[in-house]
């Protein structure tokens, strides 16, 4: 699947020492796959995993910022 941005959000990630931060997830298509607990992970790149709840990712398609392609 693809998680394809339309306009940028804010979706958590990890960073240095195990914190959880926010980094921007900006116009474009991102490989997105289901994990546990209800968490979905974005690879935004090869540094750098982004983490949605399911939550999370319903609201982003309900404001239309965001859609999902299956591929």
């Amino acid at each position: 699947m693809q998680l394809k941005v339309i306009n940028s959000f804010l979706a958590k990630t990890v960073l240095d020492d195990d914190v959880i931060g926010l980094t921007p997830l900006k116009a474009g298509q991102y490989p997105i796959k289901a994990i546990e607990d209800e968490q979905y992970e974005v690879v935004k790149s090869k540094a750098r995993i982004c983490y949605l709840t399911s939550h999370e990712l319903e609201q982003v398609i309900k404001s239309r910022d965001a859609v999902i392609i299956n591929v």
